[in-house]
């Protein structure tokens, strides 16, 4: 029994610490400044952009993931007139496929500026060895074709544009 419990703890802190479950951030008000981040993806909220409002501003709204801890793939979209900012091209894919989301004027953080651009501008590197966002296979945008290649020849990856990298993580879902 004892070692039950123990093991449940050290589970629960496990995702508590990788920030799957963040109840005190939630019901403390402490915005995700006040941690620190080691993932690529991350960055302290004060240097990040937040596009949506509200008390949920710093989460995705598909996976409840902080915005913050995985901003450099952040995406962005407007669905029926409201901005929805998400942790991941996933989870915006995830948000057109399950609630059938008609999702407008699509940006994404270029890791080159760290500042939301459109879509069909960004040039991706998929498959690189930085680790991914809600899905093995990593996804990064940049605003320059030679940013990425620079990326890609030091990670790894494939570059290419929105529209490949979309296919790409449409595959998360067959």
């Amino acid at each position: 029994m004892k070692k039950n419990f123990l093991f449940i703890t050290a589970l629960l802190s496990s995702f508590i610490f990788n920030g799957c479950v963040n109840d005190k951030v939630k019901s403390t008000n402490i915005t995700p400044n006040q941690q620190s981040f080691k993932r690529f993806q991350s960055l302290p909220s004060e240097k990040t952009i937040m596009l949506q409002t509200g008390e949920q501003k710093y989460s995705c709204p598909e996976c409840g993931m902080k915005l913050p801890m995985f901003y450099k793939t952040n995406h962005s979209a407007v669905s029926n007139g409201k901005i929805k900012q998400y942790c991941s091209l996933h989870c915006l894919i995830e948000d057109k496929i399950k609630n059938k989301s008609e999702l407008k004027n699509i940006k994404v953080i270029a890791i080159d500026t760290l500042k939301f651009i459109d879509v069909t501008q960004a040039t991706y590197v998929v498959g690189s060895k930085k680790s991914g966002t809600m899905s093995t296979l990593s996804k990064y945008a940049f605003e320059g074709r030679m940013s990425a290649k620079r990326f890609a020849k030091e990670n790894g990856g494939k570059v290419m544009k929105f529209n490949e990298a979309f296919k790409y993580a449409l595959r998360d879902f067959e």
